[in-house]
């Protein structure tokens, strides 16, 4: 995310959220800005794979065209995720199904020193990439990836974390786990300016 489906919804909300999928902000928790590259981060480490937010909505639009299913979660943005390659999942869910979505800990997939690049905001794209029917709930997954121009605020070296902000000055902290990103990583210093690729996980379970 990162959904009500409404006659009152005016046909530019309806064209906005077609490409809502392109342009939504991270859907994790963001960390504080570091002061220095090599201070640890201060939150601790998260297993390989572990659940680190947790967001409950409801389904307010699914895009049949486009493949695109919307939910609403009260006080955030909502989120969006296209079904193109799980077409079923758009005959699975209904308006009005309650959602809950479990963010997995996002992984660095790409890492670019880009000298003096200028900033942009980390656009993200956002598909289900398996379904699990079920005769109450629907389960599927969802990968998210995120990609853009940011500044390095913080190199943690004992959890290979990268701290990045992007032109909206947001700041997010990410695991560098393949080797040849860890090595890229090191070479960071703060204020280094990188083109980042980053995935997320996300698991949908939804009742009615």
């Amino acid at each position: 995310m990162l959904f009500l489906s409404n006659p009152s919804i005016s046909v530019a909300r309806r064209c906005a959220l077609v490409v809502a999928v392109i342009g939504l902000s991270a859907g994790w928790v963001p960390t504080s800005r570091a002061d220095d590259s090599n201070t640890p981060a201060t939150g601790q480490a998260v297993p390989s794979g572990a659940s680190v937010d947790t967001e409950s909505g409801t389904i307010s639009l699914i895009d049949q065209k486009n493949a695109l299913i919307v939910v609403t979660v009260p006080g955030h943005d909502d989120l969006s995720f296209s079904a193109k390659d799980h077409r079923d999942v758009l005959n699975a869910v209904k308006v009005g199904d309650k959602l809950t979505a479990s963010y997995m800990e996002p992984y660095v997939t790409g890492l670019t020193p880009v000298g003096g690049a200028a900033l942009t905001r980390l656009n993200h794209t956002a598909k289900v990439t398996q379904h699990s029917p079920g005769a109450d709930q629907e389960s599927f997954q969802v990968l998210r990836v995120f990609s853009g121009v940011a500044e390095v605020t913080g190199v943690d070296r004992k959890l290979n974390l990268l701290t990045v902000e992007d032109k909206s000055g947001t700041a997010r902290s990410v695991r560098v786990s393949r080797p040849d990103l860890v090595e890229v990583m090191l070479t960071l210093k703060h204020h280094s300016r990188v083109r980042i690729t980053y995935e997320s996980e996300m698991t949908v379970n939804t009742s009615r």
